[in-house]
């Protein structure tokens, strides 16, 4: 195992794995163990943020970091996440009951998350419940993503973001140079990578505030 730049995460032989203090499979993932060491394998057919660090991208990901979780789903990916943040936490929102229902169900697992059940344009409505957003990490499927990104951003004053841009099916005037304009014009990119390989019509997008 090679640990790479992000907390708790390691390669080897091509995979990518997330270090677990429990050892639990959470969605049915291959768990190892190597030296008394737990590592679940984060799979880029699973994860578009692990088929983006496959790719290349390195995300600012650090052990302690409160992060805000925007479209968390049922919690495949935020579960790597959690295993990343050891001494930090995620506020996971969803607005979808069903996969919100496995969501708070993993928090009895993964501790350092926490579920809300919300609408990821609408931040005055769950501010109250989130303490501190060093990075804010968002995966929603709506027009206005990068308006959702941006008003989290502001609100939360987050000095970090990562952004998996749908560049498919939103509107018919989509235009994924323009859409990166958008943020351009608001952040400071750091790595745009085009994940399509892995999950078709994305980009992964580090940004900073500085």
């Amino acid at each position: 195992m090679r640990e790479i730049q992000v907390p708790n995460f390691y390669e080897d032989k091509g995979n990518l794995f997330s270090q677990s203090r429990d050892g639990n499979s959470i969605y049915g993932e291959q768990v190892t163990s190597r030296g008394g060491k737990f590592f679940r394998i984060f799979s880029p057919l699973r994860s578009k943020l692990s088929s983006s660090m496959k790719l290349g991208l390195r995300p600012d990901i650090r052990k302690g970091d409160h992060m805000l979780y925007l479209g968390a789903g049922a919690g495949t990916t935020a579960s790597h996440l959690a295993d990343s943040l050891s001494t930090g936490s995620i506020f996971a929102v969803e607005f979808a009951p069903v996969p919100f229902i496995k969501l708070a169900s993993l928090s009895g697992i993964k501790e350092n998350i926490f579920p809300i059940l919300s609408d990821a344009q609408k931040p005055e409505a769950y501010g109250l419940f989130v303490d501190k957003v060093d990075i804010i990490y968002q995966d929603v499927s709506q027009p206005n993503q990068i308006d959702i990104f941006a008003k989290n951003m502001d609100y939360f004053g987050s000095q970090r973001g990562i952004l998996m841009l749908k560049t498919f099916s939103l509107r018919s005037d989509f235009s994924v140079n323009d859409e990166i304009k958008k943020i351009r014009a608001r952040f400071s990119v750091q790595q745009v990578k085009d994940i399509s390989r892995f999950h078709r019509g994305h980009y992964a997008i580090t940004v900073s505030t500085n």
